[in-house]
């Protein structure tokens, strides 16, 4: 059986990770940086992540439901938010 790594070796291969170093990172810490991780309840309102544009996504897709494929749409040029029921 192998050796096993202590938990100052194991905390030390941590330490040296390629955390955060691109976008091809194994390892990723939350924030609003490049090469970061968002945090799972990042709202897009600028301040716990980057704020939302609705240009940026004009001609592209968006998914209004937060995860049903059927709720994904293409080729969008406006969005109207109407009322909620």
């Amino acid at each position: 059986m192998p050796d096993v790594a202590s938990i100052e070796e194991v905390n030390a291969f941590h330490l040296n990770s390629d955390k955060d170093s691109s976008v091809f990172a194994l390892h990723h810490t939350l924030g609003r940086g490049a090469n970061q991780a968002a945090a799972g309840n990042h709202t897009h309102n600028g301040k716990d992540s980057a704020q939302l544009d609705m240009n940026d996504i004009l001609n592209g897709w968006v998914n209004l439901d937060g995860g049903l494929p059927s709720s994904v749409y293409g080729g969008m040029t406006a969005i109207d938010g109407g009322g909620v029921s």
